[in-house]
């Protein structure tokens, strides 16, 4: 289908990001309910475009990505920063000003950025000029991720359980329905990995994967009922699956795990609607086997990952936290940077690590 233009809320955007600076943004969506038949959107609200400040780069910001050798970070207002070398950033227009959660290129120049309210703003040219591919008032909420296989074919995910995919390049869009998604689960990230199978991770430990390209889904059985706010390729058939309070796992062979049955699915279920009563009788699912947990004494919730140029998987969160992943040892090294900042997410590059938090980008020597 293809969605109608809205203009945005500036009330729904200023509460967003006041509360980004306490947890980032993409979070709020966690304590989302299921909104009522009534909800009292405008939906003739139209996307409003975003405004050039001069201190765009030390606002908050979400996301970070190569587009070929130059880099694109993006968050709050619709602000999206291109830099040469990570140091130097210049903002350029959007036509929506609605906070930006994520943004991915297919190749140097086909990109995506995603955020709230359903936006979906498109680039053909490596980020230079932006066109608003979907705003969606009447919806309301964030999309979390974004991934394309090439130019035409790729999904965005985001709250209450909302995958969708296009084939014509984010023109038109048609959701995917699964007995997965039924709860409404936020979904919060979506890759590839290295064998073509797609890994999808979200709240209330969502695990779910896909062998045919998305078109079905099976949840697989979590080591942790918590939010997992990402996960990244490792090796060939495995990943790296990370969130709240620090916990991280890994699977060497993704397609070998156990699904969920349908007697743990209703104990999650039961222990979702009853938190009190499941803080006492423990996990309903644990010891999963073909995940190990990435032990690291550390309780600072994991936001972002990225892969360094030689193979290092390095994971990004609260207070200045970033932790190298020792696959071989089950463990998480933490690499001592001379900040304490909340990273949303980072860029590993040759000589470097480019992070973005609440205080905007920066850029580090490898610890």
């Amino acid at each position: 289908m293809t969605f109608q233009t809205f203009k945005l809320r500036p009330a729904l955007i200023a509460s967003a990001v006041l509360a980004a600076l306490a947890s980032p943004a993409w979070l709020l969506a966690q304590e989302e309910e299921e909104a009522e038949p009534d909800t009292g959107v405008d939906t003739t609200l139209v996307a409003r475009p975003s405004v050039l400040v001069p201190r765009a780069a030390s606002g908050l910001l979400l996301s970070v990505t190569r587009a070929g050798s130059k880099f694109v970070a993006v968050g709050q207002r619709g602000g999206i920063l291109l830099s040469d070398d990570g140091v130097k950033w210049k903002q350029v227009p959007t036509p929506a000003d609605a906070t930006l959660t994520r943004v991915r290129f297919v190749d140097d120049s086909h990109g995506w950025a995603v955020g709230y309210d359903g936006t979906i703003l498109a680039t053909e040219d490596g980020g230079s000029n932006w066109t608003l591919a979907q705003f969606d008032a009447a919806w309301g909420r964030a999309y979390y991720d974004v991934l394309f296989s090439d130019a035409q074919n790729g999904f965005v995910l985001g709250g209450n359980g909302r995958l969708w995919r296009t084939s014509d390049g984010g023109k038109n869009w048609e959701p995917i329905e699964s007995p997965v998604f039924e709860d409404q689960p936020n979904l919060y990230n979506l890759v590839k990995l290295g064998n073509g199978m797609l890994l999808l991770t979200g709240e209330r430990g969502l695990i779910a994967r896909s062998s045919d390209d998305g078109a079905t889904w099976a949840q697989l059985k979590s080591p942790y009922t918590g939010s997992y706010f990402g996960t990244v390729a490792a090796g060939e058939a495995g990943a790296v699956v990370f969130g709240l309070r620090g916990n991280a796992f890994h699977a060497a062979d993704v397609a070998s795990l156990p699904v969920l049955t349908e007697e743990e699915l209703a104990a999650l279920r039961e222990a979702a609607a009853n938190p009190e009563a499941s803080s006492t009788a423990g996990n309903p699912v644990t010891e999963v086997a073909g995940w190990t947990e990435l032990k690291s004494g550390d309780t600072e919730s994991l936001y972002g990952a990225s892969i360094a140029d030689n193979g290092d998987v390095l994971l990004f969160g609260g207070n200045g936290r970033v932790m190298k992943a020792d696959l071989a040892g089950g463990q998480l090294v933490r690499q001592q940077l001379p900040t304490n900042i909340n990273m949303n997410a980072g860029l590993a590059t040759a000589d470097s690590l480019i992070v973005v938090g609440t205080s905007g980008v920066q850029r580090f020597a490898k610890p």
